[in-house]
């Protein structure tokens, strides 16, 4: 059940981010990829515990009900259609879900640390997420924290809630309007932390850009064209491996 180069669903303890090993043990589930630059990918359940798969499928097409709703109210604050932004979703979305698991680490980079901490260690170094929304569920021991003007602030976790997080796709299509939120996560010394992220991503033909709606004579365009199955490629090879520089959509600006 481990994840590899060529099956990315999976367990896995070895993933980057930012060319950085991440503190923390994760468990994907995806779609059968057939095509696409996850081609040959397959979902891995175990046989324990009973019911494992049929409530993380049933949470999946949960989370797809809301990111479709929010992402909506999105497309109508750009002056888009809503079904101009559901398109790139069509006729197959490249979603997942992942399992998160943060072990006790011994010596945990500080709440104040800088972006790139001086001492101590991360769960998962600083990143924005690369598809359009992220659904997070977390458990009641505090990780998360998100990025504002050069500061970390620590998001109180809410076992009874969700966490949403603007993703890269929107941030492009609303021509830097919406800002992807930065985020990393912290260890702790004492406590063992999970959180569950579904991740809400187009179809690997889908290519976006700044919107008609949100760029125009006055406001031009700072991104060009980007394909999502040809970036998604290029991300999943730098979280695995340590493959040279993590493709960003900064390496599409204009």
């Amino acid at each position: 059940m481990i994840r590899t180069a060529e099956n990315a669903w999976g367990y896995y303890d070895k993933e980057l981010t930012k060319n950085v090993r991440d503190w923390k043990e994760i468990f994907d589930v995806g779609p059968l990829e057939v095509n696409g630059p996850l081609a040959g990918a397959t979902p891995q359940w175990p046989n324990s515990p009973a019911g494992f798969r049929s409530t993380l499928e049933s949470y999946s097409a949960a989370c797809e009900g809301i990111a479709r709703h929010l992402l909506s109210a999105i497309a109508e604050l750009m002056n888009t259609e809503a079904n101009e932004l559901l398109a790139a979703f069509e006729p197959e979305h490249t979603s997942y879900l992942s399992l998160n698991y943060y072990p006790v680490y011994e010596d945990p980079a500080v709440e104040e640390a800088p972006t790139r901490p001086d001492n101590g260690h991360l769960g998962v170094n600083h990143h924005s997420d690369a598809g359009a929304l992220t659904i997070l569920m977390q458990n009641n021991v505090a990780g998360l924290q998100v990025e504002r003007n050069g500061k970390w602030f620590l998001v109180k976790p809410n076992p009874e809630g969700l966490v949403i997080n603007i993703g890269d796709i929107v941030q492009v299509w609303s021509n830097d309007r919406y800002k992807a939120a930065l985020h990393r996560a912290l260890v702790n010394s004492e406590f063992e932390r999970y959180s569950a992220a579904y991740f809400y991503n187009p179809s690997y033909d889908a290519t976006y850009a700044p919107l008609p709606g949100v760029s125009g004579r006055s406001n031009p365009p700072i991104y060009s064209p980007i394909n999502w199955g040809e970036f998604r490629a290029r991300r999943a090879a730098g979280n695995y491996a340590d493959y040279g520089e993590e493709i960003q959509i900064s390496h599409f600006r204009v």
